[in-house]
């Protein structure tokens, strides 16, 4: 049984703490049996489980919808589109309307 290894450099938010942009990478060992299993080619699943990893941290309230949206690397539209596939409902407040409106400036 072979495992698989999975690198994702995750951007930074603060622009202080860049360093060539990246702030950290995270390496998953996984069985490759159990990859070969998941109805996606080799090229899609590291994608597929960046975006799945920012749509649960959103669910659970650990990110804001625009930390996550940065995090599957989207832009906040097709994020949504994200969320509403796995019918993940928008926690929407304060904070995500003055991201919103902040987002909405830099267009």
């Amino acid at each position: 049984m072979g495992a698989t290894a999975f690198k994702y450099r995750a951007p930074l938010d603060r622009p202080s703490e860049k360093r060539d942009g990246f702030a950290m990478s995270v390496v998953l060992e996984l069985d490759e049996t159990v990859l070969a299993g998941l109805p996606l080619g080799p090229g899609e699943r590291e994608r597929h489980m960046q975006i799945e990893l920012a749509c649960r941290y959103y669910a659970k309230g650990w990110l804001t919808f625009a930390q996550a949206a940065r995090l599957a690397d989207l832009d906040h539209y097709a994020f949504g589109v994200e969320l509403g596939e796995r019918s993940i409902p928008r926690q929407y407040g304060l904070t995500e309307a003055q991201e919103d409106l902040a987002h909405a400036r830099r267009q």
